[in-house]
C-alpha cells in the first residue's frame, strides 16, 4: 500500500526550486560567518574563533534555507 503523505511531500519538494533554496542558504551562511567574526573580534576570545565562525555559518544556512523554502511554499495570491 502506498503512503499518500509521502507522495504529497515528494510532489511539494519537486515543485520548489532547490537551487534557489541552496543559494539563499549559502548567501546567509556567508553573512552568518561574518557576524561570527565580528562577535569574536568584539569578545576578543581567540580560542573560540573557529566555533563562532562555524556556528554563525550553520545558523545562517539553516535560517536562509528555511526562509526561502517557506517563501516558495506560500500559495500565490492573485
Amino acid at each position: 500500500m502506498i503512503d499518500l503523505s509521502y507522495c504529497l511531500f515528494v510532489s511539494k519538494v519537486e515543485a520548489m526550486n532547490v537551487r534557489t533554496i541552496i543559494f539563499s542558504g549559502i548567501m546567509t551562511a556567508l553573512i552568518g560567518a561574518m557576524l561570527g567574526l565580528a562577535i569574536n573580534y568584539i569578545s576578543q576570545r581567540s580560542a573560540r574563533k573557529p566555533m563562532t565562525i562555524i556556528g554563525g555559518a550553520v545558523l545562517g544556512f539553516v535560517i536562509g534555507s528555511g526562509y526561502e523554502a517557506i517563501h516558495q511554499n506560500k500559495p500565490d495570491e492573485e
